[in-house]
């Protein structure tokens, strides 16, 4: 009997832990050859003209604490998979991927909406069918398989403070927040014919300064915009500050960003509602030493 594979039989984990508020997912590979050729002969075989690699976009709704936050720095790679088709603890199909480093964290919330976050990966190690961790086969659902449990935040749970603004009255209406992560992977020679480890990166590195943008729409009361030329004689920076609570008071998503740059402003006006001014700051962050 044919059948789709539809959203309820379908898991999402990240090192052996399932994922709540999971809206959708994309993973992806492409190998890149190169034709060769003979004198007198032409196209003859193709080999491949660049390393295997493969990436993974998540879309999540934020209703519990982010544990892919936590995976914006240096640290050690990680696993994640789709499983589709689970019947119990029987998974038919799957889709993962091994050796996964976060290049990007986004965060956007506007009133009216939950919280919505998207994470983009860079793969560097296998990716595709039977990738299943021991965890992930144990069954869908046990409890060694949830995450942290679910605390959706409200209007009034999420907070934002913002120096430039210098007063209470400008209703900020929404907000965006991006980390970028830039990874270079190291390769080297293989040191002989049997050796599979020079298929991996020997190491990735994160590529410092992280590069934090927020960005403000807010609709204005009182507030004044800035003028374009006092670039030169001084940039905008102040403090700003987001802050996510869940309904029962749990930190779900912090944000505090010291001396950001405010480089862009926008003001817009139109008959169908109030006026609007975005801002966008910058941040960025050496490593420490």
């Amino acid at each position: 009997m044919k059948s789709a594979s539809l959203s309820y039989e379908q898991n999402f984990y990240v090192n052996g832990t399932g994922l709540s508020g999971v809206q959708s997912i994309n993973g992806t590979y492409g190998v890149t050859e190169r034709p060769i050729t003979v004198l007198g002969y032409g196209h003859v075989d193709n080999t491949l003209d660049g390393p295997l690699e493969g990436s993974f976009s998540i879309d999540r709704t934020l209703i519990n604490e982010d544990a892919l936050l936590n995976l914006t720095g240096d640290n050690r790679p990680f696993s994640g998979v789709i499983s589709y088709n689970t019947y119990g603890s029987v998974h038919t199909g799957s889709f993962g991927f091994h050796s996964g480093y976060l290049t990007s964290y986004s965060l956007s919330c506007e009133v009216g909406d939950l919280p919505s976050v998207r994470t983009d990966i860079a793969v560097y190690g296998d990716l595709g069918r039977g990738l299943l961790s021991a965890s992930e086969s144990a069954g869908a659902g046990s409890a060694s398989l949830s995450d942290k449990s679910i605390d959706p935040p409200n209007q009034g749970t999420i907070s934002i403070t913002c120096d430039e603004l210098k007063t209470t009255t400008n209703r900020i209406t929404s907000i965006s927040h991006q980390i970028d992560c830039n990874r270079q992977a190291v390769y080297a020679l293989a040191t002989s014919a049997s050796d599979t480890k020079a298929q991996y990166p020997v190491q990735v590195d994160l590529m410092y300064p992280l590069e934090q943008t927020t960005t403000f729409t807010l609709e204005v009361d009182d507030y004044q915009t800035k003028n374009l030329y006092d670039y030169l004689t001084g940039v905008y920076t102040g403090n700003v500050n987001i802050d996510i609570d869940g309904n029962n008071g749990t930190n779900l998503v912090d944000f505090d960003l010291k001396n950001a740059r405010m480089i862009t402003e926008s003001f817009s006006s139109s008959v169908d509602g109030a006026a609007t001014v975005n801002m966008t700051f910058k941040k960025y962050i050496n490593k420490q030493r």
